[in-house]
């Protein structure tokens, strides 16, 4: 069955869930994998569940209750939304798909996350997951140079691949650079360079 947005989930033991607010897509998948139910006062914190648990559950009037207690509920992984973004400019999901693509989100996993737990570069692909648009961008040695214009992210994995950043300087035209998401790390709510790289570099206007 199709889970509404803004359907309400309770638990089998009587507690209200709280409301479905987002819906996540896979990539690798092309469908949807999982729901976010915004669970208000009850846990404190969103809640990612599954698209079977929701599927599976009964409907209860204008509730949806689904096969999972509050103790399992607060079990479930939190849901962080630094670690999404909306779908690439252009994506067009599958023609069966309900959902639009406004109403979806793609996580922004790395290829770090196939790396052994602990590896820097995993923690590394962790940190690029919360880079966000007009977050300061810092080179190796760290000097400003600019500020996050856009996220470009690859449009069959939802993976991050670059950034474009935006040098602010008061010019007749604004300078971007794109900077492979390889080469980035995150600290203080800023972007760091942990590697020179030449990076593209074009003048427009601004």
């Amino acid at each position: 069955m199709r889970i509404e947005l803004g359907a309400t989930v309770k638990t089998k033991d009587g507690h209200r869930a709280g409301t479905v607010t987002k819906v996540i897509w896979d990539p690798a998948e092309n469908q949807v994998s999982e729901f976010v139910v915004s669970t208000g006062g009850l846990l404190g914190h969103d809640v990612i569940v599954s698209r079977e648990v929701l599927e599976q559950g009964r409907p209860d009037g204008k509730e949806l209750v689904i096969d999972l207690t509050k103790h399992e509920l607060e079990g479930l992984e939190h849901f962080d939304d630094h670690a999404y973004a909306t779908p690439p400019y252009g994506w067009q999901g599958p023609a069966e798909s309900t959902y639009a693509a406004a109403e979806l989100l793609f996580p922004l996993a790395t290829a770090d996350d196939a790396a052994p737990a602990g590896d820097a570069r995993r923690e590394r692909g962790r940190h690029r997951s919360s880079i966000k648009k007009g977050m300061v961008v810092k080179d190796a040695g760290g000097r400003n140079i600019g500020v996050v214009d856009e996220l470009r992210i690859d449009d069959m994995t939802g993976e991050l691949r670059a950034i474009v950043v935006r040098d602010d300087a008061q010019t007749a035209a604004t300078k971007t650079r794109e900077i492979a998401a390889d080469h980035l790390d995150i600290g203080d709510d800023e972007v760091h360079v942990i590697e020179e790289v030449p990076g593209h570099i074009a003048g427009r206007d601004a």
